[in-house]
């Protein structure tokens, strides 16, 4: 770590000498597997590195490495941008193999990589059920893994880290959006939860040969006051070290709900919001039904992204035969490579891009320029009809959805990207009424925001389902318009 220009903080020392103590009876290494979930800013970056770079060469034969983060592009951008930089700026550079050209970062399109004089191996892969195939792997780092659905990674790696008698695999994140959205991460924090209490409950057992996992955690407890200062020291391993209380302190008032899962590790299923759309209305039977379908031609998709492009939706807008609109998120996934032309890696059935989706069933496609603005020339490029909604329609969409709600006007499908959004949305108001508010939310409400505006989008293309609320106030009480 010095030799790439790190002091290891207190954590970081405790972690590597507790991951590094060896079998007495083998003189390999003890733990196979590491589990770290700790906060945003404490410092991953400086441990991974060290960690790979001891790996790629302190052993006696070439090692391989396998880097996976949320997707491929995380995956390279990671690569290029911190692994790759920090080596090639450090006294280790003169290990690296150089290609044809001279380069030390290899980036062959499929196989980018740093190779180095030892043959040992630093690639990188998309996180799927094929990630690690055709080699053996001494070093698997899975980086971020939240955003991992089901344990198909993990079966995939596992195979080719038999043949290293001392291979490890690391897996290093925050806490999930939720439970339920991050199953991997959970059960990973679950077990190892269970386990640390087993342990403290007979120490004796950490000698087992079974125990050969290592778990470590940094979050406050959940029935802490995250806006004291106490609670940030007690869970933020780098606080005093790399950052300081005055950041934290800037952070959570800037992020207010959004603070709670980056920072605390705190999972969004044991916290509870007051739900802006009533739950019991949300969940009513006039307002779910999971056969609900489109029946008229006009349809109309909104694409929305998160803050720093963590995660993204699509959503459509549509008539049903009763008329009522319905509503649907098509694509819920991280990042945002995937939103043209989809990607059938993520999930367990693929996302597909808005592309496909309105070449099947035309339609406008709208986006809030502060949000997703960026996409508009590849939209337009793609030949997407896309339009940004105006200052007016955002102001409207989400007390129109609420009245649409409330008076069982529309019709979604019980979708969990919903209800999960619905749990943890945090508002705003605004002249006109409220709005969702992505970056202090605690966890990615895209979906939540995408199926809002889609709703509202639908009403100003088809007029006859605009809401007018004079006509609803003469309605209610039973007169005319004359009579008015």
């Amino acid at each position: 770590m010095r030799l790439l220009g790190w002091e290891p903080m207190p954590w970081q020392r405790e972690i590597l000498e507790t991951a590094f103590e060896i079998d007495p009876a083998t003189g390999l290494l003890w733990y196979s597997e590491i589990v770290i979930i700790v906060p945003r800013q404490s410092g991953k970056s400086s441990l991974v590195i060290p960690w790979g770079v001891h790996r790629m060469l302190m052993w006696p034969d070439r090692q391989y490495l396998l880097y996976i983060a949320q997707t491929r592009d995380k995956a390279l951008e990671k690569l290029e941008e911190e692994h790759h930089h920090r080596i090639a700026a450090s006294v280790f550079k003169s290990q690296l193999r150089p290609n044809r050209r001279g380069n030390t970062l290899h980036l062959s399109n499929g196989s980018e990589s740093m190779r180095f004089r030892n043959g040992s191996k630093w690639a990188i892969d998309a996180p799927t059920e094929d990630a690690g195939h055709g080699g053996t792997l001494g070093l698997t780092i899975g980086d971020e893994i939240f955003a991992q659905k089901d344990d198909r990674l993990e079966a995939a790696l596992m195979p080719a880290t038999t043949a290293v008698d001392d291979a490890q695999s690391m897996w290093i994140s925050t806490v999930g959006y939720s439970k339920t959205k991050s199953p991997f991460l959970w059960k990973k924090a679950e077990a190892g939860r269970s386990r640390v209490e087993l342990l403290r409950a007979d120490p004796s057992l950490l000698n087992a040969q079974r125990m050969r996992s290592l778990y470590i955690e940094y979050s406050a407890d959940p029935k802490a006051d995250p806006d004291d200062p106490v609670t940030w020291w007690s869970c933020m391993p780098a606080l005093g070290y790399t950052t300081n209380q005055t950041k934290i302190a800037a952070f959570r008032e800037s992020m207010q709900g959004g603070f709670l899962r980056p920072f605390l590790n705190w999972w969004q299923d044991d916290l509870e919001l007051a739900w802006k759309i009533p739950k019991e209305r949300w969940e009513h039977e006039a307002v779910v039904d999971p056969g609900s379908e489109v029946a008229r031609d006009e349809v109309v998709y909104v694409i929305d992204v998160a803050p720093e492009s963590a995660w993204a939706s699509i959503a459509v807008a549509g008539i049903r035969t009763d008329t009522k609109v319905h509503l649907e998120v098509l694509a819920d996934a991280p990042g945002t490579d995937w939103i043209l032309d989809g990607d059938p890696t993520l999930g367990e059935d693929g996302v597909p891009g808005i592309v496909d989706l309105v070449r099947e069933a035309p339609g406008p496609v709208y986006l809030e320029h502060r949000a997703a603005g960026f996409l508009l020339p590849k939209l337009l490029e793609a030949g997407i009809d896309a339009r940004v909604m105006t200052a007016a329609n955002i102001a409207v969409a989400g007390p129109g959805l609420l009245d649409a709600v409330l008076n069982h006007d529309v019709v979604h499908l019980g979708q969990d990207e919903l209800t999960e959004a619905l749990k943890s949305a945090s508002t705003k108001a605004t002249d006109a009424g409220w709005k969702w508010i992505r970056g202090k939310s605690m966890r990615p409400v895209s979906a939540l925001v995408a199926i809002t505006y889609a709703r509202q989008m639908l009403a100003e293309l088809l007029p006859d389902l605009a809401y007018d609320p004079i006509a609803a106030f003469r309605a209610a009480n039973g007169t005319t318009k004359e009579a008015g």
